[in-house]
């Protein structure tokens, strides 16, 4: 080899170790969780240049929506609507504390007089869908991560095309990478008939590059500021293939009423101004709310730009508060650690807490990443169920029979931490105990997951899992 070769390497060398040493600082200095921090170092170490550049796009999320230039109006637009008797800002007689810390860390405050309804096949979210959309009379505001521009897809762009031309404001925002198939084909017959359409967080290299992997992962529609849907289900075909088989998708869905909506087209209207800079504000999309149930509802958006632990700080509080039951319905489950000691910790204690994940799911790793944390779930009482009819894509959690979390979020570091989500937090016994008995009735077809003392001495599977369950805190 010759001098200037060795010369070029060792320069090389230098230069890479300074590299790792800035980056180190940087995953350091920003006190993430240590064991994400750790693999993040490890893989600077081990993947010279590759894993600076994947934490470049993956690692630092540094990431902050846009303030609309007007002032939000939610939390005085509810409290005057709900009950025009209370003064602005006078406290809530039926708050419960864990309604309390969802409000303090999403701004987001609970309102009474709701009527929600829930949909288990994909096949009705998407005619209740339609059937809403025909009905609009100002506008339809639809925000999905993922909108494929397949045989569904079509059905919904030729749907917003007709209602776009009859005079309804039509809106649509996609997540860059969910929505990544959708192409200008697909678009120009949408902005032909003047739908507007905007990608949520799209790649650009010099603008905006250290935020790649937060992604809007929200399913949302809001028709005339009073009808509003939300929940697991996508826009698109709900199966996927297995070889020969095709395995539909299993999702929950709300069709929610009333004043909790106005939370809903606030969010929508946050991250349209943040992917367009438009401001939707005033009573055409804000229309004056009444009662029109029972149901006392909560709309929790949650993501990185604002207390990220939010989430999991409003699950562990539901947990910790339980004293019969929890059931968690999931399709990626792989829990942080502090997740997985309040499911321990309940369970000990008496509560009886039941996870339903499938079988098999289209990530792979995953899976047995997840599959690396049931033995000491198993061994500390929780019961663990895999169904294998379906696909589940629900993402549910109930508690003690009255309270519900339904949404987008699955029981994942990543939807925890990193993605943009929405939840609807429900404090109703009628709507807790149908998703309950929805929960039962899919944990009859399910296998019950047992402690194997074989599977210790199965060193491939035991490597494989342990592997995976490292790389979780990366997935």
């Amino acid at each position: 080899m010759s001098t200037d070769a060795i010369f070029f390497l060792k320069v090389l060398g230098i230069l890479d170790l300074i590299g790792v040493a800035m980056f180190t600082f940087v995953a350091v200095s920003r006190k993430r969780d240590p064991a994400v921090t750790l693999a993040w170092v490890l893989a600077f170490f081990l993947l010279p240049v590759a894993g600076m550049l994947l934490y470049m796009f993956f690692g630092y999320q540094q990431f902050a929506l846009r303030r609309r230039a007007a002032p939000n109006p939610l939390h005085r637009l509810l409290l005057l609507r709900e009950s025009p008797e209370r003064f602005p800002g006078e406290s809530d007689p039926l708050k419960t504390p864990m309604e309390t810390l969802a409000e303090g860390l999403t701004d987001f405050p609970a309102v009474s007089g709701n009527r929600v309804r829930f949909y288990t096949r994909s096949e009705d979210t998407d005619d209740a869908l339609v059937h809403a959309i025909q009905a609009a009379r100002h506008h339809a505001h639809m925000c999905y991560y993922i909108f494929e521009p397949d045989r569904t897809g079509l059905r919904f762009r030729d749907l917003l095309i007709e209602q776009a031309r009859r005079g309804v404001e039509c809106r649509v925002l996609m997540d860059a990478v969910g929505s990544y198939r959708v192409g200008k084909s697909f678009l120009r017959p949408l902005h032909q008939a003047g739908v507007r359409t905007a990608f949520f967080n799209p790649f650009r290299t010099f603008k905006r590059p250290w935020a790649f992997n937060a992604r809007n992962h929200r399913k949302l529609t809001v028709v005339d500021g009073a009808t509003g849907f939300l929940g697991s289900q996508n826009i698109g075909h709900h199966f996927w293939r297995s070889g020969s088989r095709r395995i539909h998708w299993r999702e929950t869905d709300v069709r929610l009423e009333g004043p909790a909506v106005v939370e809903l087209q606030t969010v929508f209207a946050e991250d349209w101004h943040f992917a367009t800079g438009e401001n939707l504000i005033g009573e055409t999309y804000f229309p004056p709310t009444r009662p029109v149930g029972t149901t006392r509802a909560q709309v929790v958006p949650t993501g990185p730009n604002k207390n990220p632990d939010a989430l999991g700080m409003i699950f562990l509080d539901a947990v910790h508060n339980a004293r019969t039951r929890v059931t968690l319905t999931t399709p990626y489950f792989i829990p942080t650690a502090s997740m997985t000691l309040a499911l321990k910790a309940a369970a000990r204690k008496g509560v009886r807490v039941d996870l339903l994940v499938p079988r098999r799911t289209d990530h792979p790793v995953v899976t047995w990443a997840g599959r690396g944390w049931f033995k000491e779930l198993l061994e500390s009482g929780v019961r663990i169920y895999e169904f294998n009819a379906a696909f589940i894509h629900s993402k549910v959690v109930t508690v003690d029979g009255r309270w519900a979390l339904v949404g987008s979020a699955n029981m994942d570091t990543r939807s925890f931490l990193i993605n943009f989500e929405l939840s609807l937090l429900l404090d109703d016994a009628a709507a807790a105990g149908y998703l309950e008995k929805q929960f039962d009735l899919m944990r009859e077809g399910a296998v019950a997951v047992k402690v194997d003392p074989l599977a210790e001495l199965a060193l491939a599977r035991q490597f494989w899992e342990g592997l995976c369950r490292l790389l979780s805190p990366l997935l």
